[in-house]
């Protein structure tokens, strides 16, 4: 998972920890577990392009977890509210 990916579930996690600790740590294992299907079907994510680039999208209740695949490889890439502007995000590569 990108460092990025990484910093952004730990702001998750610190975010919703403000109102439930349970709550903050079952929203990012839950995450980290759809993250995991990815293994099996890596194509499950809807296409989208961002940045000139093809990049795949699954949700976890109100969160994006975007991602891009080589033959190799799963890159996550982001991970965050839905209620965030995409239009200029950008992104970098690291193995999952």
């Amino acid at each position: 998972m990108q460092k990025r990916a990484r910093k952004e579930l730990k702001t998750i996690r610190k975010y919703i920890s403000k109102d439930s600790i349970y709550y903050a740590n079952k929203t990012v294992d839950e995450i980290i577990k759809r993250i995991q299907v990815l293994k099996y079907f890596p194509e499950m994510g809807r296409q989208i392009k961002i940045d000139e680039k093809n990049i795949r999208q699954i949700i976890y209740k109100s969160y994006r977890i975007f991602y891009q695949l080589d033959s190799n490889n799963i890159y996550i890439l982001s991970i965050f509210h839905h209620s965030r502007d995409i239009s200029n995000l950008k992104f970098k590569f690291s193995k999952f």
